[in-house]
């Protein structure tokens, strides 16, 4: 649906890293070939001096056959170099499109840009005619172009180049206009360029493990919260306990105080009683015998 077809912008964006990845390949592409030729150039140079002397004096002295040899030699080294070059450029594109469709569903510049191939990745036919068709808009015919040119073959050439711009307009002006922006590549691979919404994903789970974590936090905090509550009530409890514990101890040792001093106060008294009735019987006997003695003497 138009609602999830890739901005205008974005693809933009996402065509002009994956095109800097193709730059950087053709950059390491373009030194190894230049090391190649300063070899031809260099040491190579004394080998082929030394093979069209051999092939001048085979021939009988040719100056101008030995010194055709030699250049087409060297020419044809230095072309087979760059050819080498522009073969592995294409083959390279290819294969970060093909790679990229088939397993991921896109490209380096479209992950980054959270964009996807819509139908790539599920069917490997589709990405592969889209892979074919993005290389070919894109460095397959400007390189065969170049090839042709340097074998000569000018009007091919020439032909290739003008394919190879018209391919590419083709291929680049329906990803500015229309609702679902298909390029020729998605029309010949039945395919479409849309957001792969990823970024969204990423973000909302993030918000949800937020939110998650918040209420795991406040959730801990209430627990907590009534730990700590439950345990100040524990702890009231037992000091009532213990205060009841110390009130009815008091009670007791008082009880045990007041009892021993009804003891000691009942066994004082008795005591007292014992020696007053002594001091009575004593007292009794003494006046008795005192009476006795009155009355001995009156009787005498």
């Amino acid at each position: 649906p138009s609602t999830t077809a890739a901005p205008r912008g974005r693809r933009l964006a996402a065509w002009g890293l994956d095109t800097a990845v193709l730059a950087g390949a053709a950059i390491l592409l373009g030194m190894m070939t230049w090391g190649r030729l300063n070899g031809l150039l260099g040491d190579g140079l004394w080998g082929n001096a030394l093979s069209a002397t051999g092939g001048l004096l085979l021939s009988g002295g040719d100056v101008q056959q030995a010194a055709e040899d030699f250049g087409t030699g060297l020419w044809n080294k230095i072309v087979g170099a760059i050819e080498q070059a522009l073969v592995l450029l294409i083959l390279i594109e290819f294969a970060h499109q093909f790679a990229g469709q088939a397993l991921a569903g896109r490209t380096i510049g479209k992950a980054a840009l959270d964009l996807r191939v819509d139908g790539a990745k599920s069917a490997k036919s589709r990405a592969l005619r889209r892979s074919l068709a993005t290389t070919a808009g894109g460095t397959g015919l400007y390189c065969i172009a170049c090839i042709f040119l340097l074998n000569g073959l000018f009007f091919l050439s020439l032909v290739t180049w003008l394919a190879a711009v018209a391919v590419f307009l083709a291929n680049s002006a329906p990803a500015l206009i229309g609702a679902r922006r298909r390029t020729l590549a998605d029309l010949v691979a039945g395919t479409a360029l849309v957001r792969a919404e990823g970024y969204r994903r990423a973000a909302e789970a993030a918000r949800q493990g937020a939110v998650i974590a918040w209420d795991g936090t406040q959730a801990a905090g209430q627990v907590a919260g009534q730990a700590v509550r439950d345990n100040a009530a524990r702890l009231a409890q037992a000091e009532s306990m213990q205060r009841a514990l110390q009130s009815e101890r008091a009670r007791q040792v008082q009880d045990m105080g007041r009892r021993s001093a009804a003891r000691v106060q009942g066994a004082m008294q008795g005591e007292r009683a014992q020696q007053a009735g002594e001091m009575g019987k004593r007292l009794g006997g003494r006046l008795k015998n005192a009476y006795q003695d009155r009355r001995a003497a009156r009787q005498d």
